[in-house]
């Protein structure tokens, strides 16, 4: 049970990484986007996989990557998404990507406190 996070980040985010890297997937939706952009985001989240498939290894003792996950997401949605939805912008939130943060941000609180339950951290 407590690889799923961290399959569930490999799945998502080879095709993302790969698609940033190769320039066909823009890092902001909507926005007028750069190379400089695509690799900063690709190298945050290329970080985040990488660290998810060494946690299969040991998945409890890599947790804080999964709350790292939830804490930038949040804070992703509360400074953008939140206000831009009290002041709407065609295009300005990107779904596709706000929707898988928001998944987890809901999700992974309930692996981390099962592997902080579980006193191997």
């Amino acid at each position: 049970m407590h690889h799923i996070p961290y399959i569930v980040n490999i799945l998502i985010l080879i095709p993302v990484v790969a698609g940033l890297l190769r320039g066909s997937i823009d890092a902001f939706p909507g926005a007028t986007d750069s190379a400089v952009l695509r690799i900063l985001v690709a190298s945050l989240w290329g970080g985040v996989l990488v660290v998810s498939a060494v946690a299969l290894l040991a998945p409890l003792v890599f947790w804080p990557v999964l709350a790292f996950q939830v804490i930038y997401k949040a804070i992703f949605v509360l400074l953008w998404v939140f206000p831009t939805l009290v002041r709407p912008v065609d295009g300005a939130i990107p779904w596709g990507p706000t929707s898988v943060f928001l998944f987890i941000i809901v999700v992974w609180p309930f692996f981390i406190a099962a592997a902080v339950q579980s006193g191997q951290s």
